[in-house]
């Protein structure tokens, strides 16, 4: 069997706050559209492409600090993506990886629904990475006076020769506070280069963190207009929603996806979902012990209270017979007070209730690992799935079944092709507490 779920995608580092799933899922769920968004974390841009690939994503999307480095594994770079080297939207097109940037239109339209004019109005655009270098060329565009500046000189003159704009030092920042109108900030999360003194209540403030960040209660406290940051992750979404699936979602839906309760309240319990051999008992024994958390793995509670190894459940009873178990056993395991690292069966995705359980009541890790690399290093005569002519051939068949499945339940995608436990779990430490 074949999953025909599309799986979409946000990448950056870290990733796990991101509110990009929240909006496409919920789109999804209105449009009944048999989709997945799902976060995925990757040490670099190339690790998140060879992802992209091996798992089959049809679209994702790009955040820092990957826009600009992910553009030589692309095919076809298309319009303002090619003229600000910045890529936040990549979608797979007969064969081909295009790279777009929909990140100019988000800013500009956020203006659009503030109700505020841009046309020759003053512009000031703090850092001159991906997301300043898009706002800067939005505003540009659409007839404002723009001034980038940047804390390395060299990148904000770069930019500003790509965009047709001005730059400035970043050492008159007071000065160019005071004589520009909008001030849009895209630095990174809570960092703030503006002190209260400088604003005013004439000032437009435009922050890109819609998490962490230190100016906006400054300027809430100097009586400064302020401009969502989640307008611009929500119109540059849509955007992308477009590109990927061809069509215009629905603005409110979307919208409304931004006010889904944020992970943090789940962080006391943490499942790991994925193939067997993908290392979630292995890496979540490490993790548990790191998070000084209970672990718990549900294939050993069945085979503690069966008394016989899982391949014996399976030659006695059957497949479904042991499903009804790991059902039962999941049901168990959310009402303790203790904080758990809980480790799943590979097949406990493909019970519906079992999906909503686990999304609904912990944060969801889908530990990935190409079929190639969990075979290397499986101990084929303990799995009961694989006992076949070809391991590998039904371990990718497995994976065709159940991907759209593990998309749907998981919150974050982690690699595990290299089996570096500390590593891996490391990983997961800091975008829990990016959370």
């Amino acid at each position: 069997m074949i999953s025909n779920t599309k799986i979409f995608a946000v990448t950056g580092k870290p990733i796990l706050h991101s509110k990009s799933p929240n909006m496409f899922n919920a789109m999804f769920e209105f449009a009944n559209i048999d989709a997945a968004y799902v976060r995925l974390a990757a040490k670099d841009a190339e690790q998140a492409i060879f992802m992209f690939k091996s798992l089959g994503i049809e679209g994702m999307n790009v955040t820092a600090p990957f826009k600009e480095k992910i553009i030589k594994y692309l095919d076809i770079i298309h319009d303002e993506a090619t003229i600000l080297k910045s890529v936040n939207t990549i979608i797979l097109k007969k064969g081909k990886l295009h790279g777009y940037n929909t990140d100019y239109y988000g800013v500009t339209q956020s203006f659009v629904d503030a109700g505020i004019d841009i046309q020759n109005k003053s512009c000031l655009v703090i850092g001159a990475g991906g997301a300043g270098k898009a706002a800067a060329y939005g505003m540009h565009i659409k007839g404002a006076k723009v001034t980038i500046t940047n804390r390395t000189p060299a990148k904000a003159a770069k930019a500003a020769k790509i965009i047709g704009c001005k730059h400035a030092s970043i050492d008159t920042i007071e000065q160019l506070v005071a004589s520009h109108e909008i001030i849009i900030s895209t630095l990174r999360q809570n960092i703030n280069l503006i002190n209260e003194q400088w604003l005013t209540k004439k000032h437009i403030i435009f922050d890109a963190n819609y998490k962490g960040s230190l100016l906006l209660p400054l300027a809430q406290k100097a009586g400064c207009y302020i401009v969502s940051a989640e307008d611009w992750l929500l119109n540059q979404a849509i955007a992308a929603y477009e590109i990927f699936l061809g069509n215009k979602p629905n603005k409110d839906v979307m919208r409304q996806g931004l006010s889904v309760p944020s992970l943090a309240l789940q962080k006391h319990t943490i499942s790991t979902i994925g193939l067997m051999g993908a290392g979630k008992t292995s890496h979540g024994k490490v993790l548990a012990q790191k998070l000084e958390y209970v672990f718990k793995d549900t294939d050993e509670a069945i085979v503690a209270k069966q008394g016989v190894p899982i391949t014996q459940i399976f030659e006695i009873h059957g497949e479904s017979y042991f499903r009804n178990l790991e059902a039962q056993e999941l049901a168990t395991s959310f009402n303790s007070q203790h904080p758990h690292v809980l480790s799943c069966g590979g097949g406990i995705i493909v019970n519906d209730e079992n999906r909503k359980l686990l999304k609904n009541n912990s944060i969801v890790i889908w530990l990935y690992a190409s079929p190639e690399a969990i075979i290397k290093r499986t101990d084929i005569s303990k799995r009961p799935l694989l006992q076949v002519e070809n391991p590998l051939q039904k371990l990718h068949e497995i994976l065709q079944a159940r991907k759209g499945m593990y998309a749907k339940t998981a919150h974050i995608i982690v690699s595990t092709e290299r089996k570096l436990k500390g590593h891996t779990t490391n990983k997961i430490i800091k975008e829990l507490q990016a959370l």
